[in-house]
């Protein structure tokens, strides 16, 4: 387990810092429960606790999963396990709905707050914490509210904003059919209802082989590497150039996220797509001369499928997936180098939003982790990236 240091600032004691192994907690009252509508929240005070409460927002699930709380999602265990341990409450919840639910996120983990006043009494501090689609909703939530909260910390979240991430998944995947036709069902925004792509065990276990829509990609993708490496490049997806296994992991990491969450992000605006790629110009990364690399760019760029975006679509996500950057507390920011399926390239447009906002003394955006995966973080990550928030509410607290 990880564990706390105290922190002193003049007159005041506020929060603790994650620093090394501790000996654990005594006691911890547990409360678990439904709020509505569909929603299950878990609670944990230690004792003795220090007055401060950690909300926590999860990361996106499949749309038709079961609404549940996130318990071992994203390493949201170890993080939980050190903060009770150190004397910190901290509560989570399930949202209503799963999917591209952030409206829903924001309101429930919002709610989580005053939920945890009634049961257990007012915190010293409230710090929100979120990974992924979760870090976008506390993102929301300090931006809104920041009377309310003394910190947020954001994990590999879209804060670049909606239609970026949109916009990275459709060229994606228009690039992925132009080199592989077919090897797909559907189309880059309707996949067919009941399409599954399983990945198998690792290690191998019969009881989950992978499915066969998964081991078509898969041997398509090794028996054609020149059209895989020109794909990964035009659509940008994020790998380790030096590491051809990572680029391959890249690949089906972004097909399975790409099938799994394209329709339920396409039935929030009504079968509308908020996508369009009408004037792109792809590039094919230089692969030879100047004159071929030339060529095959043209070439691509009159293959690809092209798309008009619908205006309201486009206009629902940048209503309620941009945050504008007006944020008033302490906010950290924390992205893995490579990732595919939330580029690391959100956290400098969210940066550039803040600055515009003239708000960048409140933003601490860490150096990129060395690591590939989304939200792929080892526990001394998150518990420095948690320290540095630490820090930076004290600091905060002081100056007041």
């Amino acid at each position: 387990m990880l564990s706390l240091r105290r922190l002193l600032v003049p007159a005041l004691i506020m929060v603790a810092l994650i620093s090394v192994p501790a000996a654990g907690f005594a006691q911890v009252r547990h409360v678990e429960g439904k709020t509505g509508p569909g929603s299950f929240y878990e609670m944990d005070v230690p004792t003795p606790w220090n007055g401060t409460l950690v909300l926590y927002a999860h990361g996106i699930v499949e749309a038709d999963k079961p609404v549940a709380t996130p318990t071992d999602q994203d390493s949201y265990h170890l993080l939980r396990a050190a903060l009770l341990g150190e004397g910190y409450a901290v509560a989570a919840s399930s949202f209503s709905s799963n999917g591209w639910a952030l409206a829903n996120a924001v309101q429930r983990t919002h709610q989580l707050g005053k939920l945890f006043v009634s049961k257990f009494g007012q915190p010293s501090q409230t710090i929100l914490v979120g990974s992924s689609l979760g870090g976008l909703a506390v993102i929301k939530l300090a931006e809104k509210y920041p009377g309310q909260y003394s910190g947020a910390l954001a994990m590999c979240a879209p804060l670049g904003g909606g239609i970026r991430e949109i916009r990275y998944a459709g060229d994606a995947r228009v690039t992925l059919d132009y080199y592989f036709p077919t090897l797909l069902p559907g189309t880059p925004f309707e996949v067919p209802p009941g399409t599954e792509f399983i990945q198998p065990a690792v290690p191998p276990d019969p009881s989950y082989p992978g499915s066969p829509l998964f081991w078509k990609v898969y041997f398509a993708l090794m028996g054609n590497k020149a059209n895989l490496l020109q794909w990964v490049q035009a659509a940008g997806i994020p790998y380790d150039p030096a590491n051809p296994t990572e680029m391959f992991q890249s690949a089906l990491y972004f097909i399975g996220f790409q099938l799994r969450y394209t329709n339920d992000l396409i039935e929030r605006v009504n079968g509308q797509i908020p996508y369009d790629n009408a004037t792109t110009e792809y590039v094919v990364a230089p692969m030879a001369d100047e004159k071929t690399n030339a060529y095959l760019s043209g070439v691509l760029n009159l293959g690809v499928q092209r798309f008009l975006a619908a205006p309201a679509a486009v206009n629902y996500y940048e209503r309620n997936y941009e945050p504008p950057g007006d944020i008033r507390i302490p906010v950290v920011t924390m992205h893995t180098e490579r990732d595919p399926g939330v580029p690391a390239w959100h956290e400098g447009l969210y940066a550039e939003k803040v600055a515009e906002a003239g708000n960048s003394a409140w933003l601490t955006q860490l150096p990129l982790v060395d690591a590939w995966g989304h939200c792929k973080f080892q526990p001394a990550d998150l518990t420095d990236a948690f320290n540095v928030l630490v820090l930076k509410v004290n600091e905060a607290a002081a100056a007041k």
